[in-house]
């Protein structure tokens, strides 16, 4: 519960309650906020007429059959608020301005495949570019998603694989940009836009890709720490032989077995030939797929059983690159492995997300539905 402390305090708290019905509830009437908040029709009048005047809410006619003035809806002025999404991965550094409903206004990519260019300097040129483009529209924040331990609190990259930002503070470097700015790992962020799609109370999202991630929802809401929680790739395999050393200082972790960069090591392949041959039905590639499937399962039984989850959303390059055929190995590996007690109900997939729009949709949650979070 909230505590109020002032009449300063009071005000900006029902000014938020005002912000986050007509959000919620899109085309909204006066009349319904005040009987949604229990507020006065004055105080509602006043308080509408501020967010009006600073261009976040816009009055809308709504058609109706009655006689007489049909009454002014309130909803968010979508054609005066945005925010920015930004992806920093190994591959690429993507930039996106977005308005409230999802509409991508401005995209910028910036690949960085054999490239050894200064990743912060060119976050920067490209969030500069993606501000100018926005014109006079108010930039409500900016919503970061970086491969990499990241302590969101505070804006710090503990260890970023191979982007060079280690020891990197994200939220000082970005200051001067007098814009808010929001940072995930890139698996916490999009377990964090799931905005109800998974209604489920205990999941876990992996991503699959060059390096091995996770995010573990727990009744209801992310499991949070400053550094390692959900570095499912670093989870030590006992079933190899000859396990390999890890760049953490440990051998045997999955991502030295049954990552991307794993798969290209063994194969001796690209990942892109390795696809080809996957799905050409190569005999030694299949043999690859079906020994990374057992590394994935070893320890996700464990976790399923432990932590009784009731689904596991598989997302990442790997995912999108070898089709139902790599998931359904998984999917029996674990129905066979699970006792009859686990509240374990499928495995989803979760194919080609739009990660910049994730980030600026993460903005808009955290500015119009998360507010409590912040008194």
């Amino acid at each position: 519960m909230i505590k109020v402390t002032s009449p300063d305090l009071m005000k900006i708290n029902n000014k938020k309650q005002i912000l986050e019905l007509i959000y919620s509830e899109k085309n909204i009437y006066r009349a319904q906020i005040a009987e949604m908040t229990n507020m006065s029709n004055q105080t509602i009048t006043n308080l509408v007429k501020e967010l009006l005047n600073e261009g976040i809410v816009k009055e809308v006619t709504i058609e109706n059959k009655s006689k007489g003035r049909n009454p002014m809806a309130l909803s968010i002025n979508n054609e005066n608020i945005c925010s920015i999404g930004v992806e920093v991965s190994v591959e690429k550094i993507n930039v996106g301005l977005f308005d409230v409903d999802g509409n991508m206004l401005v995209d910028q990519t910036y690949k960085r495949q054999d490239d050894s260019g200064n990743v912060l300097d060119i976050v920067k040129e490209l969030v500069e570019q993606v501000i100018c483009d926005a014109d006079k529209k108010r930039i409500l924040g900016i919503g970061i998603s970086i491969e990499g331990i990241i302590n969101s609190l505070s804006g710090l990259v503990i260890k970023s694989k191979s982007l060079g930002l280690d020891g990197v503070n994200i939220l000082k470097e970005l200051e001067y940009l007098g814009i808010p700015v929001l940072i995930k790992n890139d698996v916490n962020m999009l377990a964090e836009t799931d905005y109800g799609k998974e209604l489920l109370n205990n999941y876990m999202l992996i991503k699959l890709d060059s390096g091995i991630g996770a995010a573990l929802v727990l009744d209801g809401s992310l499991l949070k720490s400053s550094h390692t929680v959900g570095e499912f790739g670093h989870v030590r395999i006992h079933s190899i032989d000859e396990p390999k050393q890890c760049k953490c200082g440990q051998k045997g972790c999955l991502t030295t077995e049954a990552s991307i960069t794993a798969i290209e090591n063994k194969s001796g392949l690209s990942f892109e030939s390795f696809v080809e041959q996957y799905k050409s039905g190569d005999s030694r590639i299949r043999a690859i797929i079906e020994d990374v499937s057992r590394y994935i399962c070893e320890p996700l039984i464990n976790i399923i059983t432990l932590l009784d989850l009731e689904r596991v959303i598989l997302t990442g390059k790997l995912v999108n690159s070898l089709g139902d055929e790599f998931i359904d190995s998984i999917s029996q590996y674990i129905d066979r492995s699970l006792n009859s007690f686990s509240s374990y109900k499928d495995l989803k997939i979760l194919k080609n997300v739009n990660v910049i729009e994730r980030c600026a949709g993460y903005v808009f949650y955290d500015y119009f539905l998360n507010w409590k979070e912040h008194l």
